[in-house]
């Protein structure tokens, strides 16, 4: 798909065990890693999978050196100072997180304090088990870095911890999931690797939100895990542009509910990106939807699964747009489309009014529909 002749490509070795049921293996995995007692780290509503967990790690002759089920979205920075605290006081080894972006994301904070080794359970197609990125919140700003500290040893997939999401949360979580591939096809240091596994992702992740409706079965649950482990590679090996930077802001402003702001934000994005794209990325894209307009698939599929209409939704203000652009342009997110604070106004109050522009084309300079 790729006709690139220069890039580099930067993965990361995690040790990934795929299948439903093989949870279980758990406890397999921490004794290889020559570990024995984990804090078991999940948000509220994980916290019957985190106990299935910790179960089972008992069955295999290891037991937790404490749990906590007070994961929150965005890391707020006072939690992960409570955490540290508790692997001083349990004397903890290692780090199990189960749940979402939220339990991993406080796992990741406290290895990064600790340098305690990782095992993920995803409960979620959030994709943030894969890469190296960690994220705190304090005082409103969240900022985000990466660090080898961070990246999960292993990462066990049992799509069973999946079966009792509810629908919204399956496909808001998933549309999160596309987001990461989507906008690693354009990103500056994509590789014709990251390209094709993301073309995978955004095919198979679409595929099975559709299917939703009707009700999911096994397989569908595999194949959305399968997709979310796809697209958060792409999340590994890329910058994170635009969209990622425009979610941060509004995450840590008005702690905006993760996985529905990106499902907003994805079609609005992709559009303003979209006059940029070069031929081959745009039949990817065409492909992933089959041969339909993306943008105007993911919008339905987010509204479909209760997305945000627009940033009025998450308390975004008209008064608030002109701040959040200077933020963008000053941040220069790495993305193909220009990024000064006229053109970037223009996308936030689209976003703001909820309404999507038509599919355009790229003639010279000048932005043609189609």
């Amino acid at each position: 798909m790729s006709t690139a002749t220069r890039f580099i490509h930067q993965s990361h070795a995690s040790r990934i065990v795929f299948g439903r049921g093989r949870r279980h293996e758990a406890a397999q995995e921490l004794r290889t890693l020559g570990v024995r007692a984990p804090l078991c780290v999940s948000s509220p509503g994980s916290a019957a999978a985190v106990a299935g967990v910790a179960a089972s790690l008992a069955d295999g002759a290891l037991a937790p050196a404490a749990t906590s089920d007070r994961a929150r979205m965005h890391v707020p920075e006072h939690l992960v100072d409570e955490h540290v605290r508790t692997v001083e006081e349990s004397g903890a080894d290692s780090l199990v997180a189960v749940g979402g972006g939220s339990a991993i994301g406080l796992a990741k904070a406290v290895a990064l304090r600790t340098g305690l080794p990782i095992v993920c359970l995803p409960t979620t197609y959030s994709g943030s088990e894969m890469t190296d990125v960690w994220g705190i919140t304090k005082g409103g700003e969240k900022r985000t870095g990466r660090d080898a500290r961070v990246v999960a040893r292993v990462v066990v997939y049992d799509s069973e911890l999946t079966d009792s999401l509810p629908r919204s949360v399956s496909g808001l979580s998933g549309l999160n999931a596309v987001a990461h591939a989507v906008e690693a096809v354009y990103a500056p240091d994509t590789s014709p690797l990251v390209a094709v596994t993301a073309g995978e992702a955004i095919a198979v992740m679409t595929r099975a939100l559709r299917g939703l409706d009707g009700g999911w079965n096994d397989r569908d649950r595999d194949e959305a895990l399968y997709a979310a482990w796809l697209c958060g590679i792409c999340l590994d090996s890329t910058t994170m542009g635009l969209h990622h930077r425009l979610c941060h802001l509004l995450g840590g402003r008005f702690d905006a509910p993760h996985a529905a702001t990106h499902a907003l934000v994805l079609p609005f994005v992709l559009r303003h990106q979209e006059p940029w794209l070069p031929a081959a990325h745009r039949e990817l894209m065409a492909r992933s939807a089959d041969g339909g307009d993306l943008c105007t698939e993911l919008l339905r599929l987010a509204r479909a699964f209760g997305a945000p209409s627009g940033l009025r939704q998450l308390g975004v203000g008209l008064d608030d747009l002109a701040p959040i652009a200077r933020r963008l342009a000053q941040g220069s997110p790495p993305g193909i489309s220009p990024n000064d604070e006229e053109s970037l106004l223009a996308l936030l109050r689209a976003l703001h009014e909820g309404s999507l522009a038509p599919p355009v084309d790229s003639v010279g300079d000048r932005r043609v529909p189609r």
